[in-house]
């Protein structure tokens, strides 16, 4: 099995979880992002750097995910609860969507 990476972020106007798709840019939804294989990933990376330096986003980092039936899926718990939105207030954030 291939191990896909996703980049993420932080927004820094929001501190909103973002997501990075080459097409569309920084998506909030996990679901519009790339799962990239190890080459490409990095590169997304070293490219965050920019965004980064443009102070768009904070703290970009690449996780690990599987494709189940065509859908993107965390493989660590963090990545799951980032993905959904606060734990605390589920009326609030992408959980409440």
């Amino acid at each position: 099995m291939i191990m896909l990476q996703v980049l993420t972020a932080n927004r820094l106007s929001q501190g909103e979880v973002v997501y990075w798709s080459a097409a569309k840019g920084w998506v909030s939804a996990l679901a519009e992002a790339d799962a990239m294989d190890d080459a490409t990933a990095e590169a997304a990376l070293k490219g965050a750097a920019e965004w980064v330096r443009k102070r768009e986003v904070v703290a970009a980092y690449l996780f690990d995910v599987r494709n189940e039936a065509g859908k993107i899926v965390p493989v660590k718990q963090r990545e799951i609860i980032r993905a959904k939105g606060p734990t605390v207030r589920t009326d609030l954030g992408k959980q409440a969507s």
